[in-house]
């Protein structure tokens, strides 16, 4: 078994990495918690404050590319998509992760390897990793993928890690991903215009869930200043800057009350930035799309929760 190292259990003050057969790209780097297979290079990185991650709990699928059942976690979230070394294969690696993995005290929450899996993994890593990464899912197609998540704690901190992997027959190397959360409640303190606007830079889009109303409700409810002074403080400090701000629902009910509602959510949201912070009303247009957009599964109350939202997005 090659080395594969999970930080939690090292003692050792300083960790030597082995030469990589191929550089890094800019500004990557392994996760603290989690090393890379002896020899992988970093094809593609990315590292985001706060965000939502969607695993699946299952291999089932539904309308053909999209996770049956599934299960959303929120906070520190980092992608890394590695590429192996020539003639290392995915199996190697995959069971160098899982036996790591549970020696260091985190249980498996759903693992399935290439037939077990199906299409899943190789859908999963379109529909759900960040960036959507086509290489690698051009890797699993023909059942090659193998998935695996599990959860566990270090410096009492609860993690998730989730590893998706499959063979490139092309070069005779394993491209797998690994995603960490660091699972968090979103701390509203660490929420600004300044991640308000790195954010929107990079991906040109915002979710605030601090804004409150009664179900089936338009009316903006006591406990939402705090986001709506960032919303309006962000567009203050950027006046060419113009905006949707997008309501959201989860699926209960009907899909055109749902859409008349988040619009008229939405437009409460536009009026009481203009009346009550001053924001100029060119800059902030009202729009309404329902259900139609969920970053969550609406099979339990926890994907729901993060259906309901109202975003700003970059015209």
């Amino acid at each position: 078994m090659r080395k594969l190292t999970l930080l939690a259990l090292i003692i050792a003050p300083l960790i030597t990495l082995p030469a990589f057969s191929q550089e890094d790209v800019p500004n990557s780097q392994d996760h603290p918690l989690l090393s890379r297979y002896e020899g992988s290079w970093i094809n593609r990185y990315s590292k985001k404050q706060f965000e939502t991650f969607t695993y699946p709990t299952a291999a089932d699928l539904v309308d053909y590319n999209k996770l049956k059942h599934g299960k959303s976690v929120e906070g520190e979230l980092t992608f890394i998509e590695y590429v192996s070394p020539e003639g290392v294969t995915a199996t190697q690696v995959f069971r160098t992760y899982q036996t790591q993995l549970t020696k260091a005290g985190f249980k498996v929450i759903f693992s399935c390897t290439t037939g077990e899996c199906g299409d899943m993994p190789m859908h999963f890593v379109r529909e759900y990793v960040d960036g959507r990464s086509t290489e690698i899912g051009n890797a699993m197609v023909g059942q090659r993928g193998s998935y695996m998540v599990a959860s566990g704690t270090h410096d009492n901190k609860p993690y998730v890690v989730s590893l998706v992997i499959g063979d490139d027959k092309r070069n005779s190397t394993a491209r797998y991903a690994i995603n960490v959360v660091q699972v968090e409640e979103l701390d509203t303190e660490k929420v600004n215009v300044a991640t308000v606007s790195d954010k929107l830079q990079r991906e040109g889009r915002y979710a605030f869930y601090g804004i409150h109303f009664d179900t089936n409700s338009a009316a903006i409810k006591d406990g939402s200043e705090e986001a709506l002074k960032i919303i309006s403080d962000y567009l203050k400090s950027n006046p060419d800057v113009r905006v949707l701000l997008v309501g959201h629902t989860d699926n209960s009910g009907d899909y055109q009350h749902n859409v008349d509602l988040s619009l008229k959510r939405a437009e409460s949201v536009v009026v009481k930035l203009v009346a009550d912070y001053g924001l100029n009303p060119d800059q902030v247009t009202a729009v309404g799309v329902g259900m139609a957009s969920p970053v969550a599964t609406n099979n339990d109350e926890a994907g729901k929760a993060l259906n309901r939202r109202v975003e700003l997005v970059v015209r």
